[in-house]
Protein backbone atom coordinates (compact mmCIF):
# COMPACT_ATOMS: atom_id res chain seq x y z
CA UNK A 1 0.00 0.00 0.00
CA UNK A 2 1.16 3.54 -0.80
CA UNK A 3 2.40 6.02 2.00
CA UNK A 4 1.90 9.30 2.47
CA UNK A 5 5.57 10.17 2.26
CA UNK A 6 7.97 10.27 -0.76
CA UNK A 7 11.57 10.55 -1.60
CA UNK A 8 12.95 13.43 -3.70
CA UNK A 9 13.69 10.89 -6.52
CA UNK A 10 9.68 10.04 -6.41
CA UNK A 11 9.03 13.60 -6.19
CA UNK A 12 11.02 14.08 -9.58
CA UNK A 13 9.45 11.37 -11.18
CA UNK A 14 5.55 12.76 -10.50
CA UNK A 15 6.78 16.05 -11.80
CA UNK A 16 8.12 14.43 -15.17
CA UNK A 17 5.25 12.14 -15.25
CA UNK A 18 3.30 15.94 -15.34
CA UNK A 19 4.15 16.68 -18.60
CA UNK A 20 2.15 13.74 -20.10
CA UNK A 21 -1.21 15.30 -21.41
CA UNK A 22 -3.71 14.12 -18.81
CA UNK A 23 -7.41 13.24 -19.46
CA UNK A 24 -10.00 12.84 -16.76
CA UNK A 25 -13.27 11.22 -17.09
CA UNK A 26 -16.07 12.19 -14.47
CA UNK A 27 -19.61 11.69 -14.51
CA UNK A 28 -20.07 15.10 -12.74
CA UNK A 29 -18.52 18.59 -14.12
CA UNK A 30 -16.60 20.40 -12.44
CA UNK A 31 -18.63 23.67 -13.90
CA UNK A 32 -22.31 24.44 -14.66
CA UNK A 33 -23.30 27.00 -16.81
CA UNK A 34 -27.19 27.70 -16.50
CA UNK A 35 -29.83 30.46 -17.73
CA UNK A 36 -32.34 31.77 -14.92
CA UNK A 37 -36.13 32.75 -15.74
CA UNK A 38 -34.53 35.57 -17.18
CA UNK A 39 -31.95 34.29 -19.74
CA UNK A 40 -29.08 35.54 -17.70
CA UNK A 41 -26.13 32.90 -17.64
CA UNK A 42 -24.78 31.77 -14.20
CA UNK A 43 -21.77 29.58 -13.98
CA UNK A 44 -21.95 26.82 -10.60
CA UNK A 45 -19.48 24.62 -9.52
CA UNK A 46 -21.59 21.81 -8.84
CA UNK A 47 -21.10 20.15 -4.90
CA UNK A 48 -19.15 16.80 -4.89
CA UNK A 49 -15.84 15.69 -2.70
CA UNK A 50 -14.66 14.39 -6.38
CA UNK A 51 -15.10 17.62 -8.49
CA UNK A 52 -13.41 20.00 -5.46
CA UNK A 53 -10.76 17.56 -4.74
CA UNK A 54 -9.55 17.23 -8.66
CA UNK A 55 -10.12 21.00 -10.41
CA UNK A 56 -7.26 22.31 -8.11
CA UNK A 57 -5.03 19.30 -9.84
CA UNK A 58 -6.76 20.29 -13.05
CA UNK A 59 -6.06 24.47 -13.15
CA UNK A 60 -2.31 23.46 -12.49
CA UNK A 61 -1.81 20.82 -14.60
CA UNK A 62 -3.70 21.56 -17.65
CA UNK A 63 -5.30 19.23 -19.46
CA UNK A 64 -8.96 17.93 -20.53
CA UNK A 65 -11.53 16.97 -18.47
CA UNK A 66 -14.57 14.98 -20.01
CA UNK A 67 -17.29 14.71 -18.02
CA UNK A 68 -21.83 14.93 -18.66
CA UNK A 69 -22.65 18.45 -19.48
CA UNK A 70 -25.71 18.34 -17.43
CA UNK A 71 -26.14 22.39 -17.06
CA UNK A 72 -28.95 23.81 -18.56
CA UNK A 73 -26.91 26.29 -20.73
CA UNK A 74 -23.54 24.38 -20.60
CA UNK A 75 -23.98 23.74 -24.90
CA UNK A 76 -24.66 27.33 -25.26
CA UNK A 77 -20.97 28.30 -24.57
CA UNK A 78 -18.82 25.22 -25.94
CA UNK A 79 -17.09 24.88 -29.69
CA UNK A 80 -18.55 22.74 -32.07
CA UNK A 81 -16.00 19.68 -29.99
CA UNK A 82 -18.54 20.08 -26.73
CA UNK A 83 -15.64 22.24 -25.51
CA UNK A 84 -14.91 25.09 -23.40
CA UNK A 85 -11.75 26.28 -21.69
CA UNK A 86 -12.26 26.56 -17.67
CA UNK A 87 -11.89 28.01 -14.89
CA UNK A 88 -14.12 30.76 -16.10
CA UNK A 89 -12.22 33.54 -14.41
CA UNK A 90 -8.89 32.42 -15.30
CA UNK A 91 -9.04 29.11 -18.37
CA UNK A 92 -6.04 26.66 -17.33
CA UNK A 93 -7.54 23.31 -19.26
CA UNK A 94 -10.55 22.16 -21.33
CA UNK A 95 -14.09 20.68 -20.34
CA UNK A 96 -15.51 18.24 -22.81
CA UNK A 97 -18.91 17.48 -22.71
CA UNK A 98 -21.31 14.47 -23.13
CA UNK A 99 -24.30 15.29 -24.28
CA UNK A 100 -27.24 13.19 -22.82
CA UNK A 101 -31.13 12.69 -23.12
CA UNK A 102 -33.50 12.77 -20.43
CA UNK A 103 -33.92 9.38 -21.02
CA UNK A 104 -30.24 8.57 -20.83
CA UNK A 105 -29.84 10.21 -17.95
CA UNK A 106 -32.29 8.28 -16.37
CA UNK A 107 -31.02 5.16 -17.88
CA UNK A 108 -27.19 5.53 -17.61
CA UNK A 109 -27.29 7.62 -14.18
CA UNK A 110 -30.45 6.94 -12.65
CA UNK A 111 -31.30 3.41 -13.03
CA UNK A 112 -27.72 1.73 -13.27
CA UNK A 113 -25.35 3.84 -11.32
CA UNK A 114 -27.84 4.67 -8.37
CA UNK A 115 -30.21 2.00 -8.31
CA UNK A 116 -27.27 -0.71 -9.15
CA UNK A 117 -23.91 -0.23 -8.44
CA UNK A 118 -24.94 2.15 -5.91
CA UNK A 119 -26.30 0.24 -3.14
CA UNK A 120 -24.63 -2.85 -4.44
CA UNK A 121 -21.21 -1.62 -3.26
CA UNK A 122 -22.85 -0.18 -0.17
CA UNK A 123 -23.87 -3.56 0.82
CA UNK A 124 -27.40 -2.55 0.98
CA UNK A 125 -29.51 -5.34 -1.31
CA UNK A 126 -32.90 -4.18 0.08
CA UNK A 127 -32.25 -1.04 -2.42
CA UNK A 128 -30.31 -2.92 -5.23
CA UNK A 129 -32.67 -3.23 -8.39
CA UNK A 130 -30.79 -3.77 -11.76
CA UNK A 131 -32.67 -3.29 -15.22
CA UNK A 132 -31.27 -4.87 -18.28
CA UNK A 133 -32.42 -2.23 -21.02
CA UNK A 134 -31.14 0.22 -18.45
CA UNK A 135 -28.00 -1.31 -18.28
CA UNK A 136 -27.72 -1.41 -22.07
CA UNK A 137 -27.64 2.66 -21.91
CA UNK A 138 -25.60 2.37 -19.42
CA UNK A 139 -22.74 0.63 -21.76
CA UNK A 140 -23.41 2.97 -24.48
CA UNK A 141 -22.55 6.06 -22.21
CA UNK A 142 -19.67 4.46 -21.46
CA UNK A 143 -18.18 3.70 -24.77
CA UNK A 144 -19.27 7.84 -25.56
CA UNK A 145 -16.93 8.66 -22.96
CA UNK A 146 -14.49 6.16 -23.90
CA UNK A 147 -14.20 7.32 -27.85
CA UNK A 148 -13.90 11.04 -26.39
CA UNK A 149 -11.30 10.14 -24.77
CA UNK A 150 -9.26 8.48 -27.09
CA UNK A 151 -10.24 11.60 -29.84
CA UNK A 152 -8.51 13.69 -26.84
CA UNK A 153 -5.46 11.01 -26.62
CA UNK A 154 -4.84 11.13 -30.63
CA UNK A 155 -1.53 9.46 -30.54
CA UNK A 156 -1.83 7.65 -27.40
CA UNK A 157 0.41 9.59 -25.72
CA UNK A 158 -1.49 10.84 -22.61
CA UNK A 159 -2.55 9.52 -19.66
CA UNK A 160 -6.43 8.17 -19.07
CA UNK A 161 -8.01 9.08 -15.32
CA UNK A 162 -10.94 7.17 -14.71
CA UNK A 163 -13.18 7.95 -11.46
CA UNK A 164 -15.68 5.96 -9.98
CA UNK A 165 -18.47 4.01 -10.50
CA UNK A 166 -20.58 5.43 -13.64
CA UNK A 167 -17.73 4.80 -15.70
CA UNK A 168 -16.85 0.97 -15.16
CA UNK A 169 -16.71 -0.02 -18.91
CA UNK A 170 -14.62 2.78 -20.36
CA UNK A 171 -11.29 1.76 -19.85
CA UNK A 172 -12.17 -1.63 -21.43
CA UNK A 173 -14.07 -0.09 -24.44
CA UNK A 174 -10.71 1.95 -24.99
CA UNK A 175 -9.12 -0.83 -25.60
CA UNK A 176 -11.53 -2.76 -27.68
CA UNK A 177 -11.71 0.63 -29.58
CA UNK A 178 -8.56 1.17 -30.39
CA UNK A 179 -5.98 -1.28 -31.60
CA UNK A 180 -2.47 0.27 -31.14
CA UNK A 181 -1.22 3.25 -29.30
CA UNK A 182 -3.50 3.07 -26.38
CA UNK A 183 -3.16 5.97 -24.20
CA UNK A 184 -1.95 4.55 -19.99
CA UNK A 185 -5.72 4.27 -18.48
CA UNK A 186 -6.07 4.32 -14.58
CA UNK A 187 -8.91 4.69 -12.26
CA UNK A 188 -9.86 5.21 -9.09
CA UNK A 189 -13.10 3.89 -7.21
CA UNK A 190 -14.48 6.14 -5.27
CA UNK A 191 -17.61 3.99 -3.35
CA UNK A 192 -16.77 0.16 -1.52
CA UNK A 193 -16.17 -2.69 -3.70
CA UNK A 194 -17.94 -5.07 -1.87
CA UNK A 195 -17.41 -9.02 -1.28
CA UNK A 196 -18.10 -11.88 -4.03
CA UNK A 197 -20.75 -12.67 -2.04
CA UNK A 198 -22.29 -9.66 -2.80
CA UNK A 199 -21.08 -8.82 -6.31
CA UNK A 200 -23.05 -12.10 -7.30
CA UNK A 201 -26.03 -10.22 -6.97
CA UNK A 202 -25.30 -8.55 -10.47
CA UNK A 203 -26.23 -10.01 -13.44
CA UNK A 204 -23.22 -8.25 -15.85
CA UNK A 205 -21.02 -8.79 -12.45
CA UNK A 206 -18.10 -10.83 -14.82
CA UNK A 207 -18.53 -7.43 -18.18
CA UNK A 208 -17.83 -5.03 -14.69
CA UNK A 209 -14.86 -6.96 -14.02
CA UNK A 210 -13.78 -7.33 -17.97
CA UNK A 211 -14.16 -3.41 -18.03
CA UNK A 212 -12.10 -2.58 -15.14
CA UNK A 213 -9.46 -4.98 -15.87
CA UNK A 214 -8.76 -2.92 -18.84
CA UNK A 215 -6.95 -0.17 -16.43
CA UNK A 216 -3.48 -0.26 -16.12
CA UNK A 217 -3.54 0.80 -12.48
CA UNK A 218 -6.86 0.59 -10.53
CA UNK A 219 -7.12 2.36 -7.42
CA UNK A 220 -9.55 1.76 -4.31
CA UNK A 221 -10.01 3.44 -0.91
CA UNK A 222 -8.89 1.10 1.61
CA UNK A 223 -6.55 -2.43 1.55
CA UNK A 224 -9.92 -4.28 2.68
CA UNK A 225 -11.41 -2.63 -0.79
CA UNK A 226 -8.22 -4.24 -2.90
CA UNK A 227 -8.63 -7.53 -1.30
CA UNK A 228 -12.14 -7.73 -2.08
CA UNK A 229 -12.27 -7.00 -5.66
CA UNK A 230 -8.65 -9.49 -6.05
CA UNK A 231 -11.19 -12.40 -4.71
CA UNK A 232 -13.80 -10.97 -6.74
CA UNK A 233 -12.43 -11.87 -9.86
CA UNK A 234 -10.42 -14.85 -8.26
CA UNK A 235 -13.90 -16.26 -7.79
CA UNK A 236 -15.72 -14.76 -10.32
CA UNK A 237 -13.64 -14.40 -13.93
CA UNK A 238 -12.66 -17.67 -15.47
CA UNK A 239 -9.09 -17.37 -16.72
CA UNK A 240 -8.05 -14.40 -14.51
CA UNK A 241 -4.89 -15.57 -12.88
CA UNK A 242 -4.72 -13.50 -9.25
CA UNK A 243 -1.54 -12.89 -7.35
CA UNK A 244 -2.18 -11.67 -3.74
CA UNK A 245 1.03 -10.95 -2.99
CA UNK A 246 2.23 -8.50 -5.76
CA UNK A 247 -1.61 -7.56 -6.02
CA UNK A 248 -2.12 -8.12 -9.86
CA UNK A 249 -4.47 -9.33 -12.35
CA UNK A 250 -3.42 -11.44 -15.75
CA UNK A 251 -6.56 -11.36 -17.74
CA UNK A 252 -6.50 -11.46 -21.52
CA UNK A 253 -2.57 -11.04 -22.15
CA UNK A 254 -2.54 -7.72 -20.20
CA UNK A 255 -1.99 -6.85 -16.18
CA UNK A 256 -3.53 -4.85 -14.05
CA UNK A 257 -2.18 -3.41 -10.82
CA UNK A 258 -4.70 -3.00 -7.81
CA UNK A 259 -3.60 -0.90 -5.36
CA UNK A 260 -5.17 1.63 -2.19
CA UNK A 261 -4.97 5.00 -2.16
CA UNK A 262 -7.21 6.63 1.01
CA UNK A 263 -7.89 9.62 -0.68
CA UNK A 264 -8.07 13.32 1.57
CA UNK A 265 -8.71 17.28 1.95
CA UNK A 266 -6.60 20.18 0.88
CA UNK A 267 -5.94 20.18 4.97
CA UNK A 268 -4.54 23.68 4.65
CA UNK A 269 -7.09 25.53 2.93
CA UNK A 270 -9.71 23.84 5.58
CA UNK A 271 -7.45 25.38 8.32
CA UNK A 272 -7.51 28.84 6.52
CA UNK A 273 -10.92 28.85 5.99
CA UNK A 274 -11.69 27.82 9.69
CA UNK A 275 -9.91 30.85 10.82
CA UNK A 276 -11.56 33.52 8.82
CA UNK A 277 -12.92 35.68 10.79
CA UNK A 278 -16.55 35.59 9.36
CA UNK A 279 -16.00 32.03 9.63
CA UNK A 280 -15.15 32.14 13.55
CA UNK A 281 -18.32 34.79 13.84
CA UNK A 282 -20.91 32.52 12.21
CA UNK A 283 -19.39 29.34 14.72
CA UNK A 284 -20.34 31.90 17.76
CA UNK A 285 -23.72 32.60 16.46
CA UNK A 286 -24.34 28.78 16.08
CA UNK A 287 -23.11 28.22 19.78
CA UNK A 288 -24.87 30.86 21.13
CA UNK A 289 -28.40 30.12 19.54
CA UNK A 290 -28.19 26.26 19.75
CA UNK A 291 -25.72 25.86 22.28
CA UNK A 292 -26.05 28.26 24.90
CA UNK A 293 -24.37 28.70 28.46
CA UNK A 294 -22.02 26.02 28.06
CA UNK A 295 -24.21 23.07 26.25
CA UNK A 296 -22.82 21.01 24.40
CA UNK A 297 -23.11 20.41 20.47
CA UNK A 298 -23.33 17.53 18.51
CA UNK A 299 -22.79 17.94 14.61
CA UNK A 300 -23.79 15.20 11.91
CA UNK A 301 -23.01 16.14 8.15
CA UNK A 302 -24.63 13.87 5.15
CA UNK A 303 -26.36 14.10 1.88
CA UNK A 304 -29.81 12.23 2.26
CA UNK A 305 -28.60 8.61 1.91
CA UNK A 306 -29.25 5.09 2.77
CA UNK A 307 -25.69 4.67 3.48
CA UNK A 308 -24.88 7.31 5.67
CA UNK A 309 -27.25 6.13 8.92
CA UNK A 310 -28.97 8.99 9.37
CA UNK A 311 -32.02 7.30 11.21
CA UNK A 312 -29.85 5.37 13.10
CA UNK A 313 -27.54 8.31 14.32
CA UNK A 314 -31.09 10.18 15.50
CA UNK A 315 -32.20 7.05 17.07
CA UNK A 316 -29.03 6.53 19.19
CA UNK A 317 -29.53 10.30 20.32
CA UNK A 318 -32.88 9.86 21.37
CA UNK A 319 -31.46 6.74 23.20
CA UNK A 320 -28.98 9.02 25.20
CA UNK A 321 -31.73 11.63 25.99
CA UNK A 322 -33.89 8.19 26.96
CA UNK A 323 -31.80 6.51 29.45
CA UNK A 324 -29.49 9.40 30.61
CA UNK A 325 -31.77 12.00 31.05
CA UNK A 326 -29.36 14.57 32.42
CA UNK A 327 -28.39 15.41 29.24
CA UNK A 328 -31.94 16.86 28.37
CA UNK A 329 -31.89 20.57 27.77
CA UNK A 330 -27.96 20.52 27.70
CA UNK A 331 -26.87 19.45 24.70
CA UNK A 332 -28.30 19.93 20.68
CA UNK A 333 -28.12 17.56 17.89
CA UNK A 334 -27.31 19.91 14.62
CA UNK A 335 -27.84 17.87 11.38
CA UNK A 336 -27.33 19.33 8.20
CA UNK A 337 -29.02 16.69 5.47
CA UNK A 338 -28.84 17.64 1.65
CA UNK A 339 -31.20 16.46 -0.62
CA UNK A 340 -30.02 13.77 -2.79
CA UNK A 341 -31.37 11.83 -5.77
CA UNK A 342 -34.20 12.78 -5.11
CA UNK A 343 -36.11 11.21 -8.20
CA UNK A 344 -35.55 8.11 -6.51
CA UNK A 345 -38.27 6.78 -4.46
CA UNK A 346 -35.57 4.79 -2.05
CA UNK A 347 -34.39 8.91 -1.00
CA UNK A 348 -37.76 10.25 -0.91
CA UNK A 349 -38.88 7.58 1.80
CA UNK A 350 -35.61 8.19 3.60
CA UNK A 351 -36.16 12.04 3.68
CA UNK A 352 -39.33 11.55 4.83
CA UNK A 353 -37.92 8.88 7.70
CA UNK A 354 -35.54 11.42 8.58
CA UNK A 355 -37.77 14.61 9.50
CA UNK A 356 -40.34 12.66 11.05
CA UNK A 357 -37.69 10.90 13.54
CA UNK A 358 -36.32 14.39 14.28
CA UNK A 359 -40.14 15.78 14.60
CA UNK A 360 -40.54 13.00 17.50
CA UNK A 361 -37.61 13.17 19.19
CA UNK A 362 -38.18 16.92 19.12
CA UNK A 363 -42.05 16.65 20.40
CA UNK A 364 -41.25 13.68 23.49
CA UNK A 365 -38.00 15.34 24.90
CA UNK A 366 -38.24 18.96 23.52
CA UNK A 367 -39.39 22.27 25.64
CA UNK A 368 -40.69 25.71 24.65
CA UNK A 369 -36.48 26.18 24.91
CA UNK A 370 -34.87 23.59 23.77
CA UNK A 371 -34.86 21.85 20.49
CA UNK A 372 -33.33 18.37 20.76
CA UNK A 373 -32.61 18.07 17.13
CA UNK A 374 -31.90 21.07 14.59
CA UNK A 375 -32.62 19.97 11.06
CA UNK A 376 -31.23 21.96 8.02
CA UNK A 377 -32.26 20.01 4.86
CA UNK A 378 -30.16 22.98 2.48
CA UNK A 379 -26.92 22.48 0.65
CA UNK A 380 -23.98 24.15 3.01
CA UNK A 381 -21.40 25.86 1.52
CA UNK A 382 -17.83 25.68 2.86
CA UNK A 383 -17.73 28.47 4.71
CA UNK A 384 -20.75 27.18 6.41
CA UNK A 385 -19.42 23.65 6.88
CA UNK A 386 -16.48 25.25 8.31
CA UNK A 387 -18.56 27.02 10.86
CA UNK A 388 -20.11 24.03 12.30
CA UNK A 389 -17.21 21.97 12.13
CA UNK A 390 -15.29 24.86 14.27
CA UNK A 391 -18.35 24.95 16.76
CA UNK A 392 -19.42 21.61 17.32
CA UNK A 393 -17.83 19.65 20.49
CA UNK A 394 -19.15 16.08 18.86
CA UNK A 395 -19.25 14.66 15.19
CA UNK A 396 -20.86 11.81 14.69
CA UNK A 397 -20.27 9.94 11.28
CA UNK A 398 -22.29 6.54 11.40
CA UNK A 399 -21.70 5.23 8.07
CA UNK A 400 -23.55 2.01 7.27
CA UNK A 401 -20.72 1.33 4.74
CA UNK A 402 -18.75 4.40 3.18
CA UNK A 403 -15.76 4.36 0.29
CA UNK A 404 -13.54 7.18 2.79
CA UNK A 405 -16.38 9.71 4.34
CA UNK A 406 -14.08 13.23 4.34
CA UNK A 407 -16.73 14.89 6.80
CA UNK A 408 -14.17 12.85 9.23
CA UNK A 409 -11.42 14.82 7.65
CA UNK A 410 -12.76 18.45 7.47
CA UNK A 411 -14.40 18.02 10.85
CA UNK A 412 -10.81 17.10 12.47
CA UNK A 413 -8.91 20.22 9.99
CA UNK A 414 -11.53 22.47 11.49
CA UNK A 415 -10.85 22.19 15.45
CA UNK A 416 -7.85 24.15 15.28
CA UNK A 417 -7.07 24.96 18.42
CA UNK A 418 -10.58 23.38 18.71
CA UNK A 419 -12.08 20.24 21.37
CA UNK A 420 -13.74 18.24 18.98
CA UNK A 421 -14.49 14.84 19.46
CA UNK A 422 -15.12 12.45 16.75
CA UNK A 423 -17.47 8.88 16.95
CA UNK A 424 -17.08 7.13 13.34
CA UNK A 425 -18.42 4.25 11.79
CA UNK A 426 -15.79 1.12 11.85
CA UNK A 427 -17.32 0.94 8.55
CA UNK A 428 -16.04 4.11 6.84
CA UNK A 429 -12.90 4.21 5.07
CA UNK A 430 -11.45 7.09 7.33
CA UNK A 431 -11.69 4.40 10.29
CA UNK A 432 -8.57 3.09 9.45
CA UNK A 433 -6.75 6.24 9.60
CA UNK A 434 -8.54 8.08 12.63
CA UNK A 435 -6.87 6.73 15.51
CA UNK A 436 -8.51 9.14 18.05
CA UNK A 437 -11.88 8.10 17.11
CA UNK A 438 -14.45 6.37 19.00
CA UNK A 439 -15.41 3.47 16.54
CA UNK A 440 -18.79 2.37 16.62
CA UNK A 441 -20.93 0.05 15.03
CA UNK A 442 -23.75 2.42 13.83
CA UNK A 443 -26.28 -1.40 13.72
CA UNK A 444 -26.02 -1.30 17.49
CA UNK A 445 -27.72 1.72 18.70
CA UNK A 446 -27.52 1.17 22.22
CA UNK A 447 -23.26 1.53 21.65
CA UNK A 448 -23.93 4.40 19.95
CA UNK A 449 -25.63 6.35 22.60
CA UNK A 450 -23.34 5.16 24.87
CA UNK A 451 -20.40 6.42 22.86
CA UNK A 452 -21.97 9.61 22.02
CA UNK A 453 -22.09 9.95 25.88
CA UNK A 454 -18.40 9.24 26.58
CA UNK A 455 -17.85 12.39 23.65
CA UNK A 456 -19.95 14.88 25.49
CA UNK A 457 -18.39 14.13 28.91
CA UNK A 458 -15.09 13.30 28.12
CA UNK A 459 -12.35 15.32 29.77
CA UNK A 460 -10.62 18.28 28.46
CA UNK A 461 -6.94 15.91 28.32
CA UNK A 462 -8.38 13.04 26.71
CA UNK A 463 -10.46 15.48 24.32
CA UNK A 464 -7.07 17.09 23.61
CA UNK A 465 -4.59 14.03 22.82
CA UNK A 466 -7.47 12.54 20.97
CA UNK A 467 -7.87 15.57 18.56
CA UNK A 468 -3.62 16.07 18.27
CA UNK A 469 -3.12 12.43 16.94
CA UNK A 470 -5.74 12.77 14.40
CA UNK A 471 -4.61 16.25 13.01
CA UNK A 472 -0.84 14.78 13.24
CA UNK A 473 -2.75 11.53 11.13
CA UNK A 474 -4.20 13.90 9.17
CA UNK A 475 -1.36 16.43 8.11
CA UNK A 476 0.53 13.29 6.81
CA UNK A 477 -1.58 12.31 4.11
CA UNK A 478 -3.63 15.37 2.38
CA UNK A 479 -5.22 15.52 -1.12
CA UNK A 480 -1.71 16.31 -2.26
CA UNK A 481 0.20 13.28 -0.98
CA UNK A 482 -2.77 11.10 -2.50
CA UNK A 483 -2.51 11.99 -5.67
CA UNK A 484 1.45 12.09 -5.72
CA UNK A 485 1.06 8.80 -4.39
CA UNK A 486 -1.28 8.04 -7.53
CA UNK A 487 1.06 9.81 -10.09
CA UNK A 488 4.40 8.07 -8.72
CA UNK A 489 3.02 4.63 -9.45
CA UNK A 490 1.52 5.61 -12.83
CA UNK A 491 4.93 7.34 -13.68
CA UNK A 492 6.59 3.98 -12.28
CA UNK A 493 4.38 1.77 -14.53
CA UNK A 494 4.71 3.55 -17.41
CA UNK A 495 8.17 3.22 -17.04
CA UNK A 496 8.11 -0.19 -16.67
CA UNK A 497 5.85 -0.83 -19.49
CA UNK A 498 7.88 0.72 -21.98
Amino acid sequence: MPTATTTGRARSRSRRSTREPLILLSNREPFEHNRGGDGELSITRPAGGLTSALQPLMASRGGTWVAWGSGSADFDVTDDGDTVRVPPERPRYRLRRIRLTPEEVQAYYVESANRALWPLCHLQLNHFAFDYRAWQVYRQVNHRFARAALEEARDGHATVWVHDYHLSYVAGAIRRLRGGGIPFVHQFWHIPWPPADILRALPVARRVLRGLLGNDLLEFQTGRYVLNFLTSVADLLPGARVDLERSTVRYDGRVTVVRAYPISIDVAAWERRAAQRGVVEAAQRLRRRHAPGGAELVLGVDRIDYSKGIPQRLEAFARLLQESPAWRGKVTFLQIATPSRSEIPAYQELEREVIETAATINARYGTPEWVPVVLLRENADADTLAACYRAADVCIVSSLQDGMNLVAKEFIACQRGGRGVLVLSRFAGAAEEMDGALLINPYDVGASARALETALGMGERERKLRLQAMRRQLKANTIRDWMRAIFDDVDRLRRKSR
